[in-house]
C-alpha cells in the first residue's frame, strides 16, 4: 500500500509540474514569443488527467489534492479557449494582444 501511496503521489507531483509548463507555454504563445499554442503538452496534461481519475483513491487527502489540480487543469483549459477563440476572432480576449500586433479599432470611434 505505501509503494502504491507514494507511486500516486509521484504522480500527482508530475502532474502538477506538466500543468505548470504548460501554463508558461500558454503565457509564451499569448505573449507572442511561440507561434503555435502547445497542444502536444496540453493533450498530454489532459491523458494524465484521464489516467488519474481512472485510478481508484481511498485516501481523502489525495482524493481532494488531485481535485483540486483536475480544477486547476479545467480552469485553465477554458480560459486558454476563450484565448484562442478571440485570437482567431481578431479581439484580444483574457489575454493582451502580443507587442506589435495590429490593434482592431471601433467603426463608431467619433470621426462621423
Amino acid at each position: 500500500m505505501a509503494e502504491r501511496k507514494s507511486e500516486f503521489d509521484r504522480d500527482l507531483v508530475a502532474l502538477d509540474a506538466e500543468l505548470k509548463k504548460l501554463e508558461i507555454e500558454f503565457n509564451q504563445f499569448f505573449a507572442g514569443r511561440r507561434k503555435r499554442p502547445p497542444s502536444e503538452s496540453r493533450a498530454r496534461v489532459q491523458a494524465m488527467v484521464q489516467r488519474l481519475d481512472r485510478t481508484p483513491m481511498s485516501n481523502y487527502a489525495d482524493r481532494f489534492r488531485f481535485s483540486t489540480l483536475q480544477s486547476r487543469v479545467a480552469k485553465s483549459f477554458e480560459l486558454w479557449d476563450r484565448g484562442l477563440r478571440a485570437r482567431e476572432e481578431g479581439r484580444a480576449g483574457p489575454f493582451p494582444l502580443p507587442h506589435g500586433a495590429p490593434v482592431e479599432r471601433s467603426r463608431d470611434s467619433g470621426d462621423s
